[in-house]
């Protein structure tokens, strides 16, 4: 009840402020000077009045939001038919499990030929050295001899790089935000393919006034509660931003739950409520 008088008191007072507007008699230079002074009280008072994200430096509650250990869109390596994606939106997976292969019987073929020229372009440098050995062939023939065994042995590695791109595997533990192609398409190259999300550890972002540093350190305990479930949870801060924002004079600090909830998701908003300081 008192919070809700003070805001109601706050919002009439600027409303006040914005509404009334004064009369300024005598000359033109005193007007002039008096409106700069009013200018400035409106000023004063609007600088006073608190962000979207905290309710007042003199409360110890912020907003947050959940955010996840991290979060990648996986892209195509290469131009080429999605042959599975056993994985669906919102299903879990672990990680190194193939999450998309992609149908390479073309890059396979070139590979095998690539490999069987390499083996001719062996052959032939064998010969070469064995008849320089004797006499029969020159020093330039063997060096462009071993050159095309090494454009031939680039090409076959090349290839093999191309087919490691074939298939997609899960750089970690998580789940499946969402599919951006299908089974038996043909995404262009560099292509997003899908968005997965790591929610083995889930973080807290919270933006609170830069005077809260006085008090608030890595560890420091607080409540957090969560819009979306109606329910609190332990947390404690992590780490604290690096920059203060000049303008709004407020800083981000990362808070972490003290035991991991399953029902909370990546997303989902809050309340972090802190102790007030002890002195």
């Amino acid at each position: 009840m008192t919070r809700l008088m003070t805001l109601s008191s706050l919002a009439l007072s600027v409303g006040m402020v914005f509404t009334t507007t004064p009369t300024f008699a005598g000359s033109a230079s005193d007007a002039v000077k008096k409106m700069a002074k009013y200018a400035e009280k409106i000023e004063s008072q609007i600088d006073r009045m608190p962000t979207a994200s905290i309710k007042s430096s003199s409360e110890f509650d912020a907003r947050g939001v959940v955010m996840p250990n991290a979060e990648i869109t996986l892209g195509a390596g290469l131009a080429a038919k999605i042959k599975t994606m056993p994985f669906k939106a919102g299903q879990s997976f672990k990680k190194g499990e193939s999450l998309v292969v992609f149908d390479c019987a073309r890059q396979e073929a070139d590979l095998r030929g690539s490999k069987a020229s390499l083996g001719k372009t062996v052959s032939f440098y064998d010969v070469k050295k064995r008849l320089q050995s004797r006499g029969a062939a020159g020093s330039q023939e063997v060096r462009e001899a071993a050159a095309d065994v090494a454009t031939a042995r680039a090409t076959v590695d090349g290839l093999e790089e191309v087919l490691n791109l074939c298939k997609i595997n899960a750089p970690f533990n998580g789940r499946i935000v969402e599919r951006h192609a299908e089974t038996h398409e043909i995404p262009a190259a560099n292509a997003p393919i899908m968005t997965v999300v790591d929610d083995s550890a889930l973080e807290l972002d919270l933006i609170v006034p830069s005077t809260w540093l006085r008090w608030v350190q890595k560890g420091t305990n607080f409540e957090f509660a969560v819009d979306e479930l109606g329910r609190t949870f332990k947390a404690r801060v992590d780490r604290l931003g690096a920059k203060v924002d000049a303008v709004s004079q407020t800083i981000k600090i990362t808070g972490v739950f003290s035991i991991r909830p399953n029902n909370v998701l990546a997303g989902m908003s809050g309340t972090a409520t802190f102790a007030p300081p002890s002195n």
